[in-house]
């Protein structure tokens, strides 16, 4: 089993994903949503999914710079490709928090939940952020970016982020394979697109029960 410094294994993380295309990893980029969004108007299939040891500019909602140093946390992106309108959108922002969600379950961290839209909570500290894109067009199509952090201590994080950020390694007081985490969720995440795609009512219903405040429902289909 890799130790939680080892790099992300390309090769396990595609033997976990449902969407049968190799993930790449790649050592740095400026932003792996930039880089997905460029791929996706390139072409590339549904599932396509690209990891980054490090991001230069990693961003959020709202372009607020994302914090993603080498080999602490997972930063990745999904390409999704799927019409781009009023009933899609509410369940592209739930299918990846969901997701987290349940990965964080599974590691006994039960005291997370979602801020809406999209970022991820434990014990009222933000851990995870989601940032979903959008192309529309004649071949639309949806890059969802997933921020994770996981083995950050807490000087790993600047200044501004100590009293409102947090790590799994500092929830479970030890450090994870990152690998396995990666697994697990790529596995979550192809759950949540199939729910996404077969009962989208269903997803968003779970992303509601997640909430960490109540907000009005969103509309049904």
């Amino acid at each position: 089993m890799p130790s939680s410094s080892a790099p992300l294994d390309a090769s396990l993380l595609s033997s976990a994903s449902p969407w049968n295309i190799p993930v790449q990893v790649l050592e740095e980029t400026s932003s792996s949503n930039d880089e997905m969004l460029r791929l996706g108007e390139a072409g590339c299939a549904a599932g396509t999914l690209l990891f980054a040891e490090r991001q230069t500019a990693g961003r959020g909602q709202f372009q607020r710079r994302w914090n993603s140093a080498r080999g602490l946390g997972l930063w990745f992106s999904l390409l999704l490709r799927l019409p781009i309108n009023d009933k899609t959108i509410p369940s592209l922002s739930a299918f990846g928090a969901v997701a987290l969600v349940k990965v964080l379950r599974k590691l006994k961290i039960d005291d997370c939940g979602i801020k809406a839209p999209n970022d991820l909570l434990i014990s009222g500290r933000k851990v995870a952020g989601i940032l979903v894109e959008t192309r529309t067009g004649r071949n639309p199509f949806a890059v969802v970016g997933i921020g994770l952090n996981v083995n950050h201590g807490p000087h790993d994080f600047p200044d501004e982020l100590r009293e409102r950020a947090v790590s799994l390694a500092m929830i479970t007081g030890s450090r994870l394979d990152r690998n396995a985490v990666a697994f697990s969720l790529i596995k979550e995440l192809g759950n949540a697109e199939c729910l996404m795609r077969e009962s989208p009512e269903e997803l968003r219903a779970a992303w509601q029960r997640h909430l960490l405040a109540a907000i009005p429902a969103m509309k049904p289909e």
